[in-house]
């Protein structure tokens, strides 16, 4: 019955009226009649490949060369990119899959990567064979994605939320493990022989005086693994969509329980796709092992790179993931060339273009908020166990406990030395101010933004570039009020627009473009001299003297930004309880019925962007009075996933869940080396503490601390 089915023409589309013998007098499906429709527009893709033939295959013209430069250059260039886009297809397409596919969010498979990539290098370095080192690599990354959908995915379906931060979890942790193991060296696989040196193709880049013309040389191993990628990629589609076992796959993904009537084992098939996928991201990291290098910190660059590409070409779409690895790997080598400071702001550029006009990426399918978003069950549990207990004194509108914490706050200066006041409660205010506004996007909103620390660390900056530093070759030396202003109206505005495209998508996707949209920002930071003055950054950052105070002072500086802190949560609070907040909240629960009722949901959301920017941004300029520098480094991928951290383990629901989390993941950094080093570990394992602790609480309490005091107040106690 199913092959008789599938051998019929399909059914005519809705609307659409077909007189008899319709059929007949169709034109062909072949070129001819294209052109015959399209007569201009066939002339003009004439041309442009006419032309494109020429700059490859001909010789360049001075006139020509003075506009784009040496031949040899570009080409190399545009090789490089499509190379690199080979690898980064590696890596997305099994991304693309195990997430567009099957709905699992997997923001470990960076880890995956340089996993296979470090397991591969030990396995050819022992075995001598570049061919087992692929097969070692797809094995063990393959064991860990097994492992990563028995333990978490098939435990957490329809969480995405959750399997989000679980997954970073174990990207915390598995990433210090190999830090540990194999240290922060750079390692390098080696080719075999056959594959080394390289090879003359037939494009001429160069004449000599004799006319005899100069080939372009490339090497071997970057076009066999260019290759290699698009049989993969080719193999990989032909497979979802030719085979039975393709079939099943996608019937899987829009209707689980039908498959299981009819009796086939959907996690076996499930298990069997997440295998693969995490296996295909071991052997691009021999691939990358090969030409490239492992290192700490490539695990978080594949991961980066998978998301934009899947952004830029679509989730789910294995087309998509060639198109938009093609166009990213191009981008990076051929800015490069051209604009060498700022070539990753035209990768964001790229991806920005792609939000503003196709949200669901070039090749990819819109999918229903209601399919994207992520689990908001984890907010709800937050907001539940927040409710305070009634019956406590309430004192000017403020319980008893509120009032002794203040107090103490206030207080502290009288009992707490320099160090305590700035390293330890001085901190946690600045780190939990900007924590706070993810309290408003994900805690009020629904939005679980990444971009709190990015908006922090352009306000830092700012502070440095238009005020005063060390840096005088760079800092405009502006009066520091003027500084502030302009640092603050700037990261707000900032942090406003980009909140404006990261709320054309919900749930997991916002997580991951604003995440891409903070690390485009670290990456400018590292490689601009101009502006960020690069890897060094700004040292010497003064504090002003306002109304006769020296805010460097331990004592003034500590209520310096108590001030602000306690504005900023007073704000927070208030916030809440406002026709505005109580709007956002109920877009966060339900948009469609909010948007009936009137609401521009939209315009909440992104009014939540401009207030959580306001309160990072000014988090960001104390945060550089604090430290007295900033680098790139301050605002970087492990800073952007702490505020994250800092918010959870808190409580994310809650004002106060930011600082509580602050104030935890402060003392844990100051003096967690003294307990590591009392069991026998190196202080340097501060990452996989953190990471552990983390995964702790994601898995057994996911409203954070203020989830565990609360539930043990609620808790019977036992009779005297």
């Amino acid at each position: 019955m199913s092959e008789r089915l599938a051998t019929q023409p399909p059914a005519p589309r809705a609307g659409a009226a077909f007189a008899p013998g319709t059929a007949a007098v169709m034109p062909a499906a072949g070129g001819g009649g294209v052109i015959a429709r399209h007569p201009v527009w066939a002339t003009v893709v004439a041309v442009l490949i006419l032309l494109l033939a020429w700059l490859v295959f001909g010789a360049w013209p001075a006139g020509l060369i003075a506009v784009l430069g040496r031949k040899r250059v570009v080409l190399n260039a545009v090789l490089n990119g499509l190379t690199l886009g080979g690898l980064y297809f590696l890596v997305a397409s099994g991304f693309t899959l195990i997430f567009g596919l099957m709905r699992n969010v997997n923001l470990a498979h960076g880890t995956l990567y340089l996993l296979g990539g470090y397991v591969g290098y030990v396995v050819g370095v022992a075995s001598g064979s570049w061919l087992l080192a692929f097969v070692a690599a797809a094995a063990a990354s393959a064991l860990l994605g097994l492992l990563l959908q028995w333990g978490v995915f098939r435990r957490m379906e329809g969480e995405d939320l959750r399997q989000t931060l679980v997954t970073i979890g174990i990207s915390i942790v598995v990433g210090d493990l190999m830090l540990w193991v194999f240290g922060g060296d750079f390692y390098q696989i080696q080719a075999p022989d056959s594959l080394l040196g390289a090879v003359k193709l037939p494009i001429v880049v160069a004449t000599r005086g004799d006319g005899s013309a100069v080939l372009l040389t490339y090497p071997r191993v970057r076009l066999v693994v260019f290759a290699a990628s698009v049989v993969i990629g080719v193999l990989m589609w032909l497979a979802l969509n030719r085979t039975r076992i393709g079939m099943m796959i996608r019937a899987g993904v829009d209707d689980r329980d039908m498959l299981v009537a009819f009796g086939k084992p959907v996690q076996l098939i499930f298990a069997a796709v997440f295998a693969f996928g995490a296996g295909l991201a071991g052997i691009a990291g021999v691939v990358g092992g090969t030409f490239q290098s492992l290192a700490p910190g490539e695990d978080t660059h594949f991961l980066l790179a998978s998301l934009v590409v899947v952004i830029v070409g679509g989730m789910g779409s294995i087309p998509g993931a060639a198109l938009g690895a093609l166009l990213i790997g191009l981008s990076e080598q051929v800015g490069i060339v051209y604009l060498p400071t700022y070539s990753v702001v035209l990768t964001f550029l790229i991806m920005v273009a792609v939000l503003a006009f196709r949200p669901a990426g070039l090749l990819g399918r819109h999918v229903a908020p209601a399919q994207a978003g992520a689990s908001m069950a984890l907010l709800a549990a937050a907001a539940a166990a927040r409710r305070r207990p009634r019956g406590e004194p309430v004192v000017f509108g403020l319980r008893a406990p509120t009032l002794v914490v203040i107090a103490a706050l206030l207080l502290m200066p009288l009992v707490a030395n320099g160090f305590f006041l700035v390293q330890v409660f001085a901190w946690s205010f600045v780190l939990g101010m900007i924590a706070l506004g993810l309290t408003v996007l994900a805690g009020y909103g629904g939005m679980v933004s990444l971009l709190q620390m990015t908006v922090a660390g352009i306000a830092g900056y700012l502070v440095a570039v238009f005020g005063h530093s060390g840096v005088t070759t760079v800092s405009l030396g502006w009066p520091w009020w003027a500084a502030v202003l302009a640092a603050i109206l700037i990261a707000v505005a900032f942090g406003t627009v980009s909140g404006a495209l990261a709320v054309r998508t919900a749930g997991i996707y916002t997580i991951m473009i604003t995440l891409a949209i903070a690390s485009a920002f670290f990456y400018l930071t590292l490689e601009n001299y101009a502006i960020f003055n690069g890897f060094s950054g700004f040292n010497s950052v003064p504090v002003p003297h306002v109304f006769g105070i020296d805010w460097r002072r331990p004592v003034a500086f500590y209520y310096l930004v108590l001030f602000w802190a306690g504005l900023a949560y007073v704000v927070a609070v208030f916030l809440r309880r406002t026709p505005f907040g109580l709007a956002l909240q109920g877009a966060r629960d339900n948009p469609r019925r909010m948007a009936a009722l009137g609401f521009n949901v939209t315009a909440h959301r992104v009014a939540a962007y401009a207030i959580a920017s306001l309160i990072a941004a000014v988090g960001g300029v104390l945060l550089v009075w604090l430290n007295g520098e900033i680098a790139p480094g301050t605002a970087g991928v492990g800073p952007v996933v702490d505020i994250l951290v800092i918010a959870v383990v808190g409580g994310i629901g809650d004002p106060i869940g930011a600082f509580i989390g602050a104030l935890i993941f402060v003392l844990l950094r100051t003096f967690a080396s003294d307990a590591l080093t009392f069991v026998g570990l190196n202080q340097e394992r501060f990452q996989l503490l953190i990471g552990l602790g983390f995964l702790l609480i994601v898995f057994f309490s996911p409203d954070g601390v203020l989830g565990l005091w609360a539930r043990w107040r609620g808790r019977p106690r036992a009779a005297a």
